[in-house]
């Protein structure tokens, strides 16, 4: 939900600025680019969180043994 609230605050700030938003190379205009930002950073956080989730549960197991 940070990821997404992030993305989303980042790319809505630059679209009210004027800035184009360019994704390799590609320029996304308007809302599509913030919802483009928005996902990609949501998706970002997600597999963050869920690589991190699984560190604890291997650490969690090891320490079991």
């Amino acid at each position: 939900m940070l990821g997404l609230a992030l993305g989303f605050a980042a790319s809505a700030l630059s679209l009210v600025s004027g800035n184009t938003i360019s994704i390799n190379g590609t320029a996304i205009g308007g809302w599509t680019g913030v919802w483009v930002v928005t996902f990609a950073c949501g998706l970002g956080g997600f597999l963050f969180g869920a690589i991190w989730a699984l560190v604890f549960r291997a650490i969690a197991i090891a320490s079991g043994r």
